[in-house]
């Protein structure tokens, strides 16, 4: 009899184990072009991870840290498919692929605008949650995480309603329209900010903090680049990034500033590759460039002037850097301003709001920094007790129970 039971659980195992492949048979040729589908991941005894589906995109807020949980989970699961998930016409479309990653683009808009443009966003919107629920079937993910914005939406609801467990992250200390909506629906929810968790259903929420920090930690420094940025080594470096595209209106007022400036540190501006502002500042301690590799210089700072995006601020807090904070007013839900006041809560930043923002206040505020050391210190040792240089491995692991719940559904 014990014979006979053991003999069918092993031919239960086997069929069990023939159905895991009937995918890879089943898979329209072009899709297995696009999306070759890999063998069990063998790497991890817990947890034998095969497949994940990200969404993303927008901004990059959103996509940096959703690259860097891609990048953990393949560093501890190698043989784990990954695939992206997001807008064909925004700059994940390039981003994602060319960080390494498979990538299937849909043609989305967000419920911005008039009554029109909202009834076309969520036409589009259903059509992409058809796409994605086609696209999961396909492609079997054990788990689907959304990094926020309406690019989640589609793929998260297509996911809950196929019994895939999920997980969606919030970036900013104020969480999106979509996450809100999506927390009713997601299985996990992870947060960076202690401010976002009332909003948040509390019995699945984690605080882990945003996973690009964990890529900024590990970064290693380059000091070489100062030389290569016409800087002067050992001399005090203030650095100016107003984001990729860089902000005329602030260019303008830092451009003015830069006269006011002291003699004693040197200042480089990231001006930005789509800034239609010429700055007329350049000079022996001023340095305008059009792109700089902003983590690395932040490393060498000693004072840095940002925008307060969700990405920018998990660098400054992982690496530790003194900051002035100009937050952006153009972005929804004031996220940038909400994002900056929890550094400042902290005495972790100084923030300069763009309305109040003129020459004579940057220069001032620059200058009183520069000039006090031991205020500079302050900052950056508060900002680096915010940061989460473990957040990526933390969200490794809650993606790992996530996926181990679903298979023993």
């Amino acid at each position: 009899m014990r014979r006979q039971r053991g003999a069918a659980r092993a031919e239960t195992r086997s069929s069990k184990d023939e159905s895991n492949h009937l995918h890879v048979f089943h898979t329209p040729v072009f899709y297995t072009v696009l999306f070759p589908v890999s063998n069990a991941c063998r790497c991890d005894k817990i947890l034998p991870m095969k497949r994940v589906m990200i969404a993303t995109g927008g901004t990059g807020g959103h996509i940096y840290p959703a690259l860097a949980l891609a990048d953990t989970i393949r560093k501890n699961c190698p043989e784990c498919e990954i695939r992206f998930f997001g807008s064909d016409n925004r700059m994940e479309a390039q981003v994602i692929p060319a960080a390494g990653y498979a990538f299937a683009g849909m043609t989305m808009s967000g419920m911005n605008g008039g009554i029109l443009a909202k009834v076309k966003s969520l036409i589009s919107l259903q059509k992409a949650e058809r796409s994605c629920r086609k696209m999961l079937k396909e492609f079997q993910p054990e788990v689907c995480i959304g990094f926020g914005n309406y690019i989640s939406v589609p793929l998260i609801r297509a996911a809950h309603k196929l019994g895939i467990p999920t997980m969606i992250s919030e970036q900013n200390s104020s969480a999106g329209k979509a996450n809100l909506y999506l927390s009713r629906i997601a299985d996990a929810i992870e947060a960076v900010y202690p401010s976002s968790l009332k909003e948040f259903p509390e019995g699945k929420t984690r605080l882990y903090g945003n996973p690009e920090a964990s890529a900024a930690a590990a970064a290693p420094g380059k000091p070489e680049l100062l030389k290569e940025y016409g800087l002067e080594p050992g001399i005090p470096m203030v650095v100016c990034m107003m984001g990729s595209l860089g902000s005329s209106s602030v260019s303008e007022v830092l451009d003015q500033a830069c006269a006011k400036f002291d003699d004693s540190f040197q200042v480089l501006i990231a001006a930005g590759k789509s800034n239609d502002y010429t700055f007329r500042s350049q000079g022996k301690r001023i340095h305008i460039l059009p792109y700089i590799d902003g983590r690395a210089m932040l490393k060498e700072a000693d004072l840095a002037i940002t925008r307060a995006g969700a990405t920018t601020l998990a660098e400054i807090s992982a690496i530790g850097t003194a900051a002035i904070l100009i937050p952006s007013p153009y972005v929804p839900n004031n996220h940038q301003v909400h994002n900056a006041e929890e550094l400042v809560r902290h005495h972790a930043a100084v923030m300069i709001e763009e309305k109040d923002l003129n020459a004579d206040v940057l220069a001032s505020t620059v200058n009183r920094l520069m000039k006090n050391q031991e205020e500079r210190q302050n900052l950056a040792a508060n900002a680096k007790a915010m940061g989460t240089p473990d957040a990526a491995e933390k969200m490794y692991e809650w993606v790992k129970e996530l996926a181990d719940h679903g298979n023993n559904a």
